[in-house]
Parts: C-alpha cells; structure tokens; sequence
C-alpha cells in the first residue's frame, strides 16, 4: 500500500518535484556562474586600473609626457566604456579630470567630475570629487556654482579641514574676506595633530593681519621714511 502512494504521489507530483530540482540546480549553478564573471570582471577592471595609476599616478617634476597621458587617457577610457557600472569607471574620471587640469583644460574636467559624481561617488572618493570639483569651477569664476557644490550635508571626518579650506579659497577669490577667513579658521580647527598645513596657517594670518592693519598708517609711514 506504501509503494502504490508513493507511485501515486510520483504520478501527481512528479512532473513539479523534477521542475523545482531544475530551477532549484539552476539557481545554484546560475549564481555561481554569475559569481564567477562578477569575479572576473572585477579582477580585469582592477588590472586595468592599476596599469593606470602605473601610467598616470605619479607626475614627474617635468610634467606628464604625451605618451604618458596618451596611455592614461586610453586606460580610464577603457573603463569607463567596458566597466561604466563598477567604481573604477568613476575612478578613472577623476583621473581624466586630473589630467584636463594639467592641460589647461577646466572644462573637461568639470564634466568629468560631474560624470563621476552622476555615476554614483561616495564616501571619500565623493568628498574628493566636490573638492576638486568646486576649485575647478572657481577656476572658471563660477563661484556661486563652487559653493553650491560643497553645499551638500556629509560626513567629511578627516576631510573637513581641506573643505573648509576649499571654500575659503572662493570666498577668497570672490574678494570676501571675512567670509575667507571664518572658513579658514575652521579649516584650522579641524586639522589633525599629526597632519600640520602650515600654507592654510599662513592663510589665515594674512587675512587676520589685513584686518587688524589701519589703512591710513602706510602713506604715514612712507612720508616718515
């Protein structure tokens, strides 16, 4: 009497038991395989970038030769193309937005950084993305879009004082002084112990220094001299 139920079941069910144990294996196998190409796509991407940050990573003091940018650029390029959906494409155009800075060219960077930051950036590599981002529109003298740019809410952590210092450098440059030198005095706020910027020091004193100066004492001094 069991083994005719069972033969029954079978005759009922069998057809569905052996489809669920296909799609079951399927699945298995169908993530594994997925897996694997993740793997692989990773590991060639990786590649890829570590040949550009060999090509382009460090400047000489002479500059980028043109073979060296041809390469960089031929090497970000491809993953951006073959890899658009992975971190590296977004990697590679800050480095292409490295290189349009070196050319001269504040344009193509500021459409690579902004590509970089449609393309998803976050965390650090966000972070340095606005920074640059914001100095190279200030190149331009768009400092209201450069301000608008760091005015986003992030966890900066160790990065807070080169943003302050950023938007102090377009206050600056939008001859705003005490706008400058408030967003200096952050920056120095927020520099580690280990970590001394004596540039962004010297700053903020001259700003300090320019503030407390009585504008009528030079031509007075000059006549005394």
């Amino acid at each position: 009497e069991q083994v005719e139920a069972l033969k029954t079941w079978f005759e009922e069910n069998g057809i569905s038991l052996i489809v669920s144990i296909v799609l079951a294996l399927g699945g298995v196998f169908g993530y594994r395989a997925w897996e694997d190409s993740t793997r692989e796509t990773g590991e060639a991407a990786s590649a890829i970038y570590e040949d550009m940050v060999a090509a382009v990573g460090t400047i000489p003091a002479g500059g980028l030769s043109e073979e060296m940018s041809a390469t960089g650029t031929t090497l970000a390029e491809r993953l951006k193309t073959e890899y658009g959906d992975s971190s590296y494409a977004i990697f590679a155009s800050l480095y292409l937005a490295k290189l349009a800075v070196l050319a001269g060219n504040l344009d193509q960077a500021a459409v690579e950084l902004e590509r970089g930051l449609a393309n998803g950036a976050e965390g650090a590599v966000e972070i340095l993305a606005r920074i640059r981002l914001s100095r190279v529109l200030s190149g331009q003298g768009k400092y209201e879009e450069a301000l608008a740019v760091l005015d986003v809410k992030l966890d900066l952590a160790a990065h807070k004082s080169s943003w302050d210092e950023a938007r102090g450098d377009i206050y600056f440059a939008m001859e705003r002084p005490d706008d400058a030198r408030e967003a200096y005095q952050l920056a120095v706020q927020s520099v580690s112990p280990d970590r001394a910027k004596p540039y962004l020091e010297m700053k903020l004193e001259d700003l300090t220094y320019a503030k407390v100066v009585v504008p009528d004492e030079a031509p007075e001094e000059a006549e005394t001299t």
